[in-house]
């Protein structure tokens, strides 16, 4: 498609003599001058009558919006493809309005920090397919300059990747629409906290949608959610309490503000799915009477980093995926500390009941504790209930000694299992 769209730009071209094919400015490159001096010089050294297939302008001082407005002319009228702004901030000036009316455009990443303030009535990407939104905000009075910008881009559909999604800092109508977009990644940085202090909600109308990375705090609400298409969904969700959040997992369900109901149900159409957190965890256990049944399910990634955190939603949502048929356990296994009175079988999962009616036939476990007698107690139950289970492989990530190699193998081979086909491998590292 991008080759396509490159030959097609240079018949445009006809009187073309050179095509340069990338000019890529790093201000932590050497140069003669200050870095905007450098760049205005090379870039007046293009003839008007050649085409610039890729432009990327990477600085980490701040540059004055004029310059980088009259750059992001000198190629845009050059025909560019490929644009990469990493530069912090242009103080909230506008963008020149003619990269929002580009013909060439294909591929658009812009960060880090650029305050999007103003989208023209006449904007239109037509060959816009993958657009990389790195901390960028959209800040418009009177109108949504994020809808206003998807709705330029008639075709994009490849890829839409927004990275430190400050959404409750944007001036913007809370709906994502896009009939066309296949892939979607949001990623916010989580340690940073959270401080909505307004109602917030957030809307998906993109029913062409196959893959969704989310990592997000959850609004007020999910009003829409049209996700019919999606195949694979990666989630890391966090509820905050009274729009607040400032680090610390949840306890009390009570007092959330934070309501994902219409979100966990339109991931219900997915192949494949990756819970990425403990905190997500918390937030399916919270809201556990809207789990939807998730038919189409056979691939499940448990991704945690806190072995201490409960799962107390996984007998709920096990309850509610019929065909799953592979199940990843990333990050350890979730176990109690030994009492008299309790085996390391932790009560939030009911002693792994939910496991009798899984049809999962393989399963893949990274030891977090190097195989220690709690770990060991839940893959004994894995292996004991798990009627359907072929292959569980089993990971130990830690250095340890050959002689505690061969305790855990021997340990693991020995376990009795309910499926009489079941096959046992262990690895180290």
């Amino acid at each position: 498609m991008e080759a396509a769209r490159v030959l097609t730009l240079a018949k445009r071209f006809r009187n073309l003599h050179t095509v340069v094919g990338s000019l890529n400015f790093d201000d932590i490159n050497d140069f003669h001058g200050t870095f905007s001096e450098f760049v205005s010089e090379r870039l007046g050294l293009l003839e008007d009558n050649q085409f610039v297939r890729r432009f990327s302008l990477k600085a980490r001082a701040i540059l004055d919006p004029a310059d980088i407005a009259q750059w992001l002319r000198d190629v845009l009228k050059r025909g560019v493809v490929d644009v990469s702004l990493h530069i912090h901030g242009n103080n909230g000036a506008p963008l020149p309005l003619e990269l929002f009316n580009s013909r060439s455009v294909g591929m658009l990443r812009l960060g880090r920090h650029l305050v999007i303030s103003e989208v023209p009535a006449t904007a239109a990407l037509p060959a816009l397919e993958t657009l990389v939104l790195d901390s960028v905000r959209f800040h418009a009075f009177g109108d949504y300059a994020f809808q206003a910008f998807l709705s330029a881009c008639p075709t994009l559909k490849l890829d839409l990747t927004i990275n430190g999604w400050f959404w409750e800092t944007w001036r913007w109508g809370g709906m994502l629409s896009n009939n066309y977009l296949q892939r979607l990644t949001i990623t916010r940085r989580m340690q940073s906290g959270f401080d909505g202090f307004d109602y917030q909600e957030i809307s998906f109308q993109t029913p062409s949608l196959r893959y969704l990375d989310y990592t997000n705090f959850v609004p007020d609400a999910y009003p829409v959610v049209n996700l019919e298409s999606l195949e694979e969904a990666k989630v890391d969700l966090q509820v905050v309490e009274d729009r607040e959040w400032f680090g610390e997992l949840l306890e009390d369900p009570d007092h959330l503000s934070s309501n994902p109901t219409n979100f966990i149900e339109g991931i219900k159409n997915v192949k494949s799915l990756t819970l990425s957190s403990s905190s997500t965890f918390q937030t399916l256990y919270f809201f556990r009477e809207s789990i939807p049944l998730f038919e189409n399910l056979h691939h499940l990634t448990m991704r945690h980093s806190d072995m201490r955190i409960c799962w107390r939603f996984l007998p709920f949502l096990l309850s509610k995926t019929p065909n799953l048929k592979t199940l990843h356990i990333e990050g350890g296994l979730h176990y109690a500390q030994k009492s008299e009175s309790l085996d390391y079988v932790c009560e939030c999962v009911s002693e792994y009941s939910c496991l009798s009616s899984c049809a999962v036939e393989f399963m893949d476990i990274n030891l977090w504790d190097d195989g220690a007698e709690g770990e060991m107690e839940q893959i004994k139950h894995f292996l004991g209930k798990l009627a359907h289970l072929e292959l569980l492989k089993v990971h130990s990530l830690g250095s340890i000694s050959d002689g505690e190699k061969l305790r855990i193998t021997n340990h693991l081979l020995m376990l009795p299992r309910a499926s009489p086909k079941c096959k046992v491998e262990i690895s180290f590292r």
